[in-house]
């Protein structure tokens, strides 16, 4: 057996004999100063676990239930295991504000009934992918429980019927989202929900909207509300208008390609003239050795001078090496020229904005509560140096 499988077969068989193997203990819950694989309860934060449990049980609505620790002024999970030392890296300590994900993982964990339910992942290919319900492993009564079975049952009952109800009621499919990933609150940060408003009589409406102050925190975020449409003309004439800027700014194509082709003939000449000398140096290292054998050198004065061509050879190599990038940037450098002018003409024609448009031309949107349209662009002016800057629209 090799040690893989042997320290994998000896995390399961902890696993069957009640032993917690997780890196940190959940919330809720510390880990026994006198055995870690020990959980004890932690009577800091045990309460708003109960907390949350009898508002689940009590039909409180996830993001009502968010609202409320946040309002509180209740420290979030990883903000609180970080001032007690259990997490100390930066990437594992979020906002510091509570999130649906969070309370909802709380809610589906067995943990609480003082049972330990492990397996749920596996190691497959060097990443951690959830695992099949033949991996799992439970031990019951194993530690404290902060929650009763009953509790626990009923709100896992309540959660599934309202989910079955939520996937009865017909739905309409929603149109694509062209912004998908793209519309952020310049406020707070969050990327925007779409929401649908439907009609009976003509098109559903779509808005974008800052979910912060329902979800988080109220009075946490300006807020932020706009009509699809309205942001699609907007983002399509300030596009249009970035554009046909950043073309201003370059030579025209025709005039573009001749000193593209001046450029790369010095690039194949400079080229030329270092693989030359490569050559040379070659044939003086074989020159050397010819030497050597004679007599004609000495064993220190062959090696020495070997090594000084040899030197020049590599540091030839990498200029050539460096030559053929600059060579290959400019043949790309071309190519985005012509899809950014591919792109402008079918704006300036169709006035038509789409998600594959969007996705190749702008990084990023930001809208404030005053309306304003901040775009940043994955273009820029490269053909002259000089970046387009991002633009702002005031609506």
């Amino acid at each position: 057996m090799d040690i893989g499988r042997k320290i994998k077969a000896q995390a399961r068989q902890a696993m069957k004999d009640g032993d917690y193997i997780g890196a940190r203990a959940p919330y809720g819950y510390r880990k026994d100063p006198d055995n870690c694989h020990k959980l004890l309860i932690d009577e800091d934060t045990a309460p708003v676990v109960r907390q949350i449990f009898e508002w689940a049980h009590g039909h409180v609505a996830l993001n009502r239930i968010v609202r409320n620790l946040n309002e509180m002024g209740i420290t979030a999970p990883s903000h609180y295991k970080k001032s007690t030392g259990e997490i100390t890296s930066p990437s594992l300590i979020g906002s510091g504000k509570w999130q649906t994900r969070t309370v909802m993982k709380i809610l589906e964990s067995e943990v609480y009934t003082g049972d330990l339910v492990q397996g749920k992942t596996k190691i497959v290919d060097h990443q951690q992918v959830k695992a099949g319900e033949d991996n799992l492993i439970i031990a019951r009564r194993t530690h404290e429980p902060i929650i009763s079975y009953e509790l626990f049952t009923a709100v896992q009952e309540y959660r599934k019927q309202i989910c079955e109800e939520s996937r009865a009621v017909p739905k309409r499919p929603y149109t694509p989202n062209i912004f998908k990933g793209k519309v952020f609150c310049a406020d707070c940060g969050r990327s925007l929900h779409r929401q649908r408003a439907e009609r009976k009589k003509g098109p559903d409406v779509y808005w974008f909207h800052c979910l912060t102050n329902s979800r988080v925190a109220k009075d946490s975020c300006k807020g932020v509300m706009m009509q699809e449409t309205e942001l699609i003309a907007t983002v399509t004439a300030i596009l249009e208008k970035e554009l046909s800027v950043a073309l201003g700014m370059s030579l025209p194509l025709f005039q573009l390609e001749a000193k593209q082709k001046k450029d790369k003939d010095r690039l194949k000449t400079q080229m030329s003239a270092r693989r030359q000398e490569t050559e040379k140096k070659r044939r003086l290292i074989r020159g050397l050795y010819e030497n050597f054998v004679q007599g004609i050198l000495t064993n220190e004065e062959y090696f020495e001078l070997k090594a000084d061509y040899e030197e020049s050879i590599r540091t030839l190599s990498g200029e050539i090496e460096a030559l053929e990038k600059d060579m290959d940037a400019l043949d790309s450098r071309l190519v985005r020229y012509r899809a950014m002018e591919k792109d402008a003409k079918s704006l300036t024609q169709d006035h038509a904005l789409t998600a594959e448009l969007i996705d190749r031309l702008i990084e990023r949107i930001e809208i404030d509560h005053e309306r304003n349209i901040h775009v940043t662009f994955r273009f820029k002016s490269e053909f002259q140096g000089k970046a387009v800057e991002p633009c702002t629209k005031n609506m």
